[in-house]
C-alpha cells in the first residue's frame, strides 16, 4: 500500500528532493493513489473551471501528477525539483521555498499535497503566498490526520510514501493562513474509503461516501484561501537574477539547494 523510499543518510540536496519525488510518483499510479487523484480532481474541477486570470501555479509532488489542466487560465506553470521535458507547459526548477517568482504574480496556486511531504511547511506555504496576487485564489489539498488514512501512519511503515507523509491538521493550517493575511472560504474532504491498495475493494467500500462521513473524515481535505491583502512576511530572494527558456523556468543559480530538507519517514531530524 505504499512506495518504499530509500535513502542514504536522507541527504538535503537536489538529488534527494527529485528522488523523493519520483517515489510519489510510482505511488500515485497505484489503485490506491490512482483513486484519490481522481476523488481530487472531480471535486476541484468544478472550482478551478471558474478561475481566470492570466498565470497557474501547481506546486505539487511530482510535475507529472498535476491538475494545471482543470483551469482555463492561458499560462499554467507546473513546480517541479528536477528539469523535465515531458510535463507539457511551462516547467518551474527551484526549492519550493524559494521560488524564481516576482510577488503577487500568480492569479492561482494550487498546493496539491507538497505541504505534506516537505522539512518545512510553513515556510512553503508562505512562498506561495508571497507570489499569489491580492484577491487570488490559494488552494490546499492535502491528506487528512482525522481520517483513517491518518491513522494508517502508526500501522504502515514510516519508509513509505505515502505514510511518511506529515499529514497536517487543518486548525494548524487555518492559523497560518490567517497569519498570512487569507481568508478562508471553504474546506471539504474527499473519499472516505479504507486506505487498501486494491480497486476490487475500493469499489465495494465505495458506500461509505454516501453514509455522511465526507464532512470530516475524507482521506484528504481541499481548503480554499483568498488572499485579502499583500503578503505580510517578505521573503528575501536567494537568486540574482532569472532566466527564462522555453517551456521552463529556473532560477538560474541552484545555490543553496541544500537547504530544502525533505520529511524524514522516520520523524528524525
Amino acid at each position: 500500500m505504499g512506495v518504499d523510499v530509500k535513502f542514504a543518510g536522507f541527504r538535503q540536496d537536489k538529488r534527494t528532493l527529485s528522488a523523493f519525488s519520483e517515489a510519489l510518483e510510482l505511488w500515485w499510479r497505484q489503485p490506491l493513489g490512482r483513486e484519490l487523484f481522481e476523488a481530487e480532481s472531480a471535486r476541484l474541477e468544478p472550482f478551478l473551471a471558474k478561475t481566470f486570470g492570466y498565470h497557474f501555479l501547481n506546486l505539487g509532488v511530482s510535475p507529472h501528477v498535476s491538475l494545471e489542466h482543470l483551469s482555463p487560465i492561458k499560462h499554467p506553470m507546473v513546480w517541479s525539483p528536477r528539469l523535465v521535458t515531458d510535463a507539457g507547459g511551462s516547467v518551474l526548477v527551484s526549492q519550493p521555498d524559494a521560488l524564481p517568482l516576482p510577488d503577487d504574480s500568480i492569479d492561482v496556486v494550487l498546493l496539491h499535497h507538497l505541504l505534506d511531504f516537505v522539512e518545512t511547511p510553513h515556510l512553503v506555504l508562505r512562498e506561495a503566498a508571497r507570489v499569489t496576487q491580492h484577491k487570488g485564489h490559494l488552494v490546499i489539498v492535502g491528506f487528512n490526520p482525522l481520517s483513517s488514512w491518518g491513522a494508517c501512519r502508526f500501522v504502515h511503515p514510516r519508509r513509505r510514501v505515502p505514510w511518511g507523509g506529515r499529514f497536517i491538521g487543518l486548525s494548524r493550517l487555518n492559523d497560518w493562513l490567517t497569519l498570512l493575511d487569507y481568508r478562508i472560504e471553504d474546506v471539504e474532504t474527499v473519499m472516505c474509503r479504507p486506505a487498501v491498495n486494491s480497486r476490487s475493494w475500493l469499489e465495494k467500500s465505495r458506500w461509505l461516501e454516501s453514509a455522511g462521513m465526507l464532512d470530516r473524515f475524507g482521506a484528504a481535505y481541499i481548503v480554499w484561501a483568498k488572499k485579502e491583502v499583500g503578503c505580510s512576511t517578505p521573503v528575501r530572494k536567494p537568486w540574482q537574477q532569472k532566466q527564462f527558456i522555453p517551456g521552463v523556468v529556473s532560477p538560474a543559480s541552484n545555490k543553496g539547494m541544500g537547504r530544502m530538507r525533505l520529511r524524514r519517514p522516520d520523524n528524525k531530524s
